[in-house]
């Protein structure tokens, strides 16, 4: 048999074998034949996986195929081979049938596989450009199974080519542009790319399609009632259609299908012409004339999928044609025929109108979800964004942890699927605890009247797979949907299945979120960039809503800026979040000195892979471990007790505040539950059983505990590594412990709002941190760290990657991703090995570096960075660390109990630097002015906007209350106010609370009030408590309005109100 395939039989003789045998299937039994084709792509993406050194593999061939193309090893077009040969052969496996057309089909697709892998991995070129098939001959088939099978059992060693393939990183480059350089230039025709890459796609979508035998101009295919086809080549007045898109007999759309290789048509200009000829007939209907388009959608697509950085030569582009000033847009998959009617059926302005006329009353009603005005105006600009900007596709909004973000998103669904704005709504979480907690609160929150979002609408859980057509919606995690789009064969699952997703916790699953550019594509992997979450959101056609409380840089790329944003410390001045205290910094002697193993010593280690601990060799030079590898890198019994030893002293395991504590790992967590017992007895304190528990993904059913955590009184203590670092909510956490060194602003910001919500129930009134690893020290300066690109990607890498790059762009990025990286190393340097830097950088210190860095031009860039070679390999060096983590048994000793004033070292200069600043702008600064002289004449807007200013200063009322309880051993609960005039004027404190109640005093001495005045006067008084200011319009909100407001309660006070208020502002802040 004279077979393509024979430049496989010399290295390859199993593969090539197995190609045989299936060509000579072909005219026995087709079926055998796909069979055997999809057992001959199967061993080559094995080979491919063992070439590439990818480990261990227990999956599918689906799973495989997908993460080769995931790792940039497999081209898309090498992958949509695969998964057509997988997809044929699986077919005739079950069904027991092929047709010889198909199988001489999927041997054509085998030949192409072979090439490219051939000329990928031999480094050679094969002349044969196009798969013939060889006559039929008279050899036994049976004989080739006996040879197959003899082959299968003789495993080929391909150990020295692995070793060969894999001995740099520049072959590895070089494969990999070869491997893309070989797919592009297969012969790959314009029925090739329907039959691989267009077909299956539009099967998965709910189209009957197959481009051979659905063919008008082959076979005189029409369209049927109750069907929904892909008719390909259809007849356009002389010209032919690729396919045209049928739902039953009536015409929706044209698809205008390119070669692989080709551009696409972005503008879609065929699919104009196409749409314009269009010859009216009995056989079908056309929906209507628009403009002379008698076609409402346009399609082109070469089968590639869609990448941001190469628009013109990928993805599927659609036009709606009916609107003049629609323009093309690019789509990741086909609209289902339900889709398509629905788009066309859909009329956007009236449902845009219906949103705008309906009211938000019902959304402030207090019996039910009692939304207050921020929450409606995050609401009201998400809808606007939607109405009148639609375009951009997606809103951010950022709200603090506990200011009550999915209340805001139950209300904003529910008026976004009352309208009919949306049909059906995804909500996508990357923990099943958060859409569990999420789909608790749509079934249990009363939103309009006595119904809650579930009573009107029907939700669907996370085990649904793929909702029914009266689901609006539908809660999945990140993962769930990953594998139900990337890894399973994704039926039913098409772009239109949602048109709006609403994404919990939206700074998370983003790290590596960027879009590629060209050069990217020479030296990175693809998924350097593009996380999974990313590729979930994209792939729907859907208007995407993100929901943070802590924006990193990467968020706001895919997102754009918010269009609503609350902040903790905005949540804290209105009154709706508790602050917390200066942080608590628990020191001991090992925190402030480190652990030392000197020069000679032979440190323990524990191995893990033993279960033993094991000691080193003797050292060479000495060996410091610092604070912030204490429990990671150095486990450190005496250290935790030591702290626990303290903390214990400020925790009661038997009240009604809970206490969290964030450890390192599962290990960690074990041994400070311990010690916590441990230690509790020590003292004299018995622990209920239960009391003190660890809830991580390795404790026994953490969802249970969490619930008990948050529900029921015990567990009091919880110990966690990251389970309950992000969107879970226990009102009740007073105390927050560190003893896990983060890095990550996000992150940090993050665990402190598991403490912000109120909780009057236990007459919450702040929370305490306690901080034995210094981890508020290290992230206070910064109020939006900038990540780089990957914080795994080296100084190296980042300088050599200049080489490959030449728009001014990309170099000024990649300058300032090296900046962002020697910023986060500064401190260290400057501290540790100040001398051995400046020798490596030629005398510059590392601020003068980033400057030189900073300063330069664009085209001054590079070479600034190659001048400093040396340094770049110098900073990426690892301290030489143990395999595995070093056990320290040095003794250690509490040294004392610092609080956390920011910038000032101790309370007194704290407050001393405040008074500086008073001084400093008391005439700058409008408010401060109105304070000092003034104070009555101070209106709410005012006070809250100085109070912000303030804060962004570092100053507050809770830091002044505790620094001045330091200094002057006085407990007072003074507001900022107080603190203002009493350091501006040089005058006696006096709290807030005697001060109201002085107020109160002269206005009971204006006369003889009766019972109902006094009421409400007792009502104004205990507002005054609680608030700052009391002002006639404040009367008109609530709780005042509900009851009349200031007209109702004047006539009451006998038109005296305004003389009440005047005495009571008079007198709050007398000297």
């Amino acid at each position: 048999m004279n077979t393509n395939f024979s430049f496989l039989q010399q290295q390859y003789p199993s593969l090539f074998a197995i190609s045989e045998l299936s060509e000579k299937l072909i005219y026995i039994d087709p079926s055998s034949s796909l069979a055997k084709s999809r057992l001959f792509s199967e061993k080559l993406s094995q080979l491919v996986w063992e070439f590439e050194e990818l480990g261990e593999f227990l999956g599918s061939q689906n799973d495989r195929i997908y993460r080769l193309s995931n790792s940039n090893i497999a081209p898309d077009i090498i992958a949509s081979i695969l998964h057509t040969i997988r997809k044929s052969g699986n077919k005739a496996s079950h069904d027991g049938v092929g047709s010889f057309q198909e199988a001489h089909f999927i041997l054509k697709k085998c030949f192409q596989l072979a090439k490219w892998f051939y000329e990928t991995y031999e480094q050679d070129y094969i002349e044969i450009t196009s798969y013939t098939l060889p006559e039929q001959e008279d050899t036994a088939s049976d004989a080739l199974s006996e040879k197959l099978e003899k082959l299968s059992q003789e495993l080929t060693d391909y150990k020295n080519k692995i070793a060969e393939l894999n001995k740099s990183k520049e072959e590895v480059e070089s494969r990999k542009q070869r491997s893309d350089n070989r797919a592009r230039n297969l012969d790959l025709t314009e029925e090739d790319t329907r039959l691989t890459l267009i077909d299956p796609k539009l099967k998965e979508a709910g189209w009957e399609c197959d481009t051979l035998i659905l063919n008008n101009k082959r076979n005189k295919t029409l369209p049927q009632k109750g069907k929904n086809m892909a008719i390909a080549e259809w007849p356009c007045d002389g010209k032919w259609a690729d396919y045209a898109l049928f739902i039953g007999i009536q015409l929706y759309a044209i698809i205008e299908a390119k070669k692989y290789a080709s551009d696409v048509s972005t503008d879609l200009r065929q699919s104009n012409i196409y749409a314009q000829r269009i010859v009216e007939s009995d056989n079908y209907e056309v929906l209507g004339d628009w403009h002379g388009y008698k076609i409402p959608f346009l399609f082109s697509t070469n089968g590639r999928d869609f990448l941001e950085q190469i628009k013109t030569k990928s993805g599927i582009w659609f036009l709606d044609i009916r609107k003049v000033r629609s323009h093309a847009k690019p789509l990741r998959g086909w609209f289902s025929p339900k889709g398509l009617v629905d788009l066309y059926e859909r009329d956007i302005e009236a449902e845009n109108k219906k949103l705008e006329l309906s009211d938000y009353d019902y959304l402030q009603d207090a019996n039910g979800l009692g939304l207050r005005d921020y929450q409606i105006e995050a609401i009201k600009n998400v809808e606007k964004n939607i109405t009148t900007n639609f375009e951009e596709n997606r809103s951010l909004l950022v709200m603090a942890t506990g200011t009550g973000k999915t209340r805001t998103v139950i209300g904003l669904s529910y008026r976004l699927i009352k309208s009919n704005r949306f049909r059906r709504i995804l909500f996508l979480t990357d923990r099943k605890l958060l859409a569990q907690q999420a789909f608790g609160s749509y079934q249990d929150n009363k939103v309009e009247g006595i119904n809650t979002f579930s009573e009107v609408y029907k939700m669907e859980y996370t085990k649904t797979l793929i909702p029914d057509s009266e689901t609006r919606l539908h809660f999945a995690t990140v993962q769930s949907m990953v594998k139900r789009l990337f890894y399973g064969e994704n039926y039913g699952l098409s772009i239109d299945t949602y048109d709006c997703i609403i994404i919990d916790e939206a700074h998370r699953g983003y790290n590596l979120d960027k879009e590629l550019d060209e050069e990217d594509l020479e030296f990175k992997n693809q998924d350097d960039y593009v996380s999974q979450y990313k590729k979930v959101i994209e792939y729907f056609n859907a208007y995407i809503i993100g929901l943070t409380a802590t924006p990193a840089l990467h968020t706001t790329e895919i997102f754009g800026k918010p269009v609503f944003s609350y902040s903790y410390r905005q949540a804290v001045i209105d009154g709706f979040l508790s602050d917390h205290e200066p942080p608590y910094r628990i020191k001991t002697r090992l925190s402030e000195k480190g652990i030392l193993w000197k020069k000679g010593e032979r440190p323990k280690v524990f191995n893990p892979e033993t279960n033993k601990i094991e000691e080193l060799a003797e050292l060479e030079d000495d060996l410091l471990v610092e604070l912030e590898q204490f429990n990671k890198l150095v486990i450190t019994p005496e250290f935790n007790r030591k702290v626990l030893q303290e903390l214990v002293k400020h925790l009661d395991p038997d009240s009604e505040e809970k206490t969290l504590i964030f450890a390192v790992r599962d290990s960690h967590a074990d041994m400070i539950v311990d010690m916590l017992y441990e230690e509790f007895e020590n003292i004299g304190l018995e622990v209920p059983q239960n009391a003190i528990q660890k809830i991580t993904g390795a404790a026994c059913d953490p969802e249970q505990l969490t619930k008990e955590y948050k529900n029921e009184k015990f567990p009091n203590i919880a110990v966690t590594v990251d389970l309950l670092t992000t969107g879970i909510d226990v009102p009740k956490i007073c105390n927050l412990v560190f003893l896990r060194r983060v890095g990550s602003r996000i992150l940090y910001e993050q665990m402190i709002g598991r403490a912000t919500r109120l909780c009057p129930e236990i007459n919450k009134e702040d929370f305490k941190i306690f901080d034995a690893v210094r981890v508020h020290e290290a992230l206070q300066d910064y109020t939006q760290m900038k990540p780089v690109s990957n914080p795994n990607t080296s100084f190296t890498q980042l300088v050599n990657e200049l080489d490959d790059i030449s728009s001014i762009e990309r170099i000024k990025t990649q300058g300032e991703q090296l900046i962002a990286k020697l910023q986060r190393k500064r401190k260290k340097i400057e501290e540790d090995s100040l001398e051995e830097f400046i020798y490596m950088a030629g005398g510059k210190e590392p601020k003068e570096v980033i400057q030189a860095i900073k300063n330069a031009s664009v085209q001054e860039v590079k070479a600034i960075i190659k001048e400093f070679k040396g340094l770049w390999n110098y900073l990426d060096k690892k301290v030489n660390r143990p395999k595995h983590q070093l056990i320290s048994d040095h003794s250690d000793e509490y040294l004392g109990t610092d609080r956390d004033y920011g910038n000032a070292k101790k309370p007194e200069d704290y407050i001393e630097n405040f008074k500086k600043f008073l001084k400093e702008n008391q005439n700058k600064i409008a408010a401060l002015k109105v304070i000092v002289s003034s104070p009555s004449t101070l209106d709410r807007q005012s006070l809250k906007e100085l109070r912000l200013l303030l804060d962004n200063e570092g100053y507050n009322a809770k830091t002044l209350n505790a620094a001045w309880r330091d200094v002057k051993n006085q407990a007072i609960a003074a507001d900022i106010i107080a603190y203002i005039r009493t350091l501006a004027l040089d005058i006696d404190l006096v709290s807030h609370e005697e001060r109201v109640n002085r107020a109160f005093d002269k206005v009971n001495s204006m006369k003889p009030w009766n019972r109902i005045q006094q009421k409400w006067l007792d009502r104004f008084q205990k507002q005054l408590l609680a608030e700052t200011i009391l002002t006639k319009e404040d009367l008109d909100k609530e709780p005042f309005k509900s009851e009349g407001g200031y007209n109702r309660i004047n006539k009451q006070f006998e038109q005296q109100l305004d003389d009440v208020l005047k005495t009571i502002n008079d007198n709050l802040y007398v000297a």
